[in-house]
């Protein structure tokens, strides 16, 4: 009798834990998939770094902007408040779905839009400031995009890594706006 017992309940606490690293595997897939190729980590950007971006972006009240690779949505939501019309593409829907409700909750969220997408397909053309924290690797190919797409005057303003082969327009603290 005791021993079934034991039985049973070694196999609940089994059940359990399978339970719980598929869970776990369910809700960090979208971040661990970044890492094989499909994008870059989630990797947010600070407060004031972002604020700085949006400064050295000239972006305020009516100006189109897009945030690739848009994570939790702060660049995004941080633009809307100035007034700009702001939209985030990311890879990860579940920050999407996070940025999606955090604007809601601030009130931006006629401002600030978010899209499932991958930047390599995502059009660039109807944006006056384009926004990026990508990695040195995609920054060659993610500079002749831009070149493609954008109209002339648009600003591209990157934090961290730098586009080779283009003219830097201005630098402070590691962001680097260019000019199209």
């Amino acid at each position: 009798m005791m021993s079934s017992i034991i039985t049973a309940l070694l196999v609940l606490v089994l059940v359990l834990a399978l339970l719980v690293l598929l869970s776990a595997a369910v809700l960090l897939t979208p971040f661990v998939l970044p890492l094989f190729g499909r994008g870059a980590p989630f990797v947010p950007t600070g407060r004031k770094t972002a604020q700085l971006m949006l400064d050295l972006g000239k972006v305020g009240n009516g100006v189109k902007l897009i945030d690739i690779g848009s994570g939790d949505g702060r660049i995004v939501i941080a633009a809307a408040q100035r007034g700009a019309l702001a939209h985030g593409i990311e890879i990860n829907p579940w920050l999407v779905w996070y940025a999606r409700w955090r604007a809601r909750w601030l009130g931006v969220h006629k401002n600030a839009t978010f899209s499932v997408g991958n930047l390599w397909s995502c059009d660039l053309s109807s944006y006056q400031v384009v926004t990026v924290y990508g990695l040195g690797t995609i920054m060659v190919r993610l500079g002749k995009k831009i070149k493609n797409e954008l109209k002339p005057g648009s600003l591209v303003v990157s934090h961290a890594f730098q586009f080779p082969h283009w003219q830097m327009v201005r630098e402070q603290n590691r962001v680097y706006v260019y000019l199209v």
